[in-house]
């Protein structure tokens, strides 16, 4: 069976809009790093739905874009703090107005001197929100943050972890 004209075009339409929201879902991702590496804490809140929760593994907990601004804006606030995140491996899925993610992180932190290897991964819901893709959800699993002398195979997986 063969499709029309117009089927052909709807259908094509339909994957150009699916592209297009992974390509504006990836520059979302994206735009968190950027924020995060150069410094930029007080543009993160603008990322997420007024609603929305971030879970930094046993870092930290924000729910609602007024305490996601609180918290990150602290973030930049730290005395000798420094941090450089790499993300990699983002695989998006989108439905209508909404969609997830899952990515990879490398990073580097490091705070009064101690530098740590952090590894982990981000599971992200999105919600597309007056035609703009921004975070619903942001959670973290981290699956290392080890000193760098003492590298990722240490007997503890988490030295940042409060005590």
């Amino acid at each position: 069976m063969t499709m029309s004209d117009a089927e052909r075009i709807t259908a094509l339409e339909r994957r150009l809009g699916l592209l297009e929201d992974k390509d504006a879902i990836r520059a979302l991702r994206d735009s968190y790093h950027a924020c995060i590496n150069d410094g930029h804490y007080d543009q993160i809140a603008e990322l997420f739905t007024d609603d929305a929760v971030v879970e930094l593994g046993y870092l930290a907990r924000y729910e609602g874009r007024e305490a996601i601004n609180t918290g990150f804006r602290g973030m930049g606030e730290r005395e000798r703090f420094f941090i450089k995140q790499y993300i990699h491996s983002h695989q998006i899925q989108v439905a209508d107005d909404g969609g997830t993610g899952v990515s990879y992180l490398e990073a580097r932190y490091g705070r009064f001197g101690v530098s740590y290897l952090v590894s982990g991964r981000y599971d992200d819901r999105y919600q597309r929100v007056d035609g703009v893709w921004r975070f619903a959800e942001m959670i973290a699993t981290l699956y290392y943050t080890v000193p760098a002398g003492v590298g990722w195979t240490g007997d503890d997986m988490h030295y940042l972890r409060p005590r």
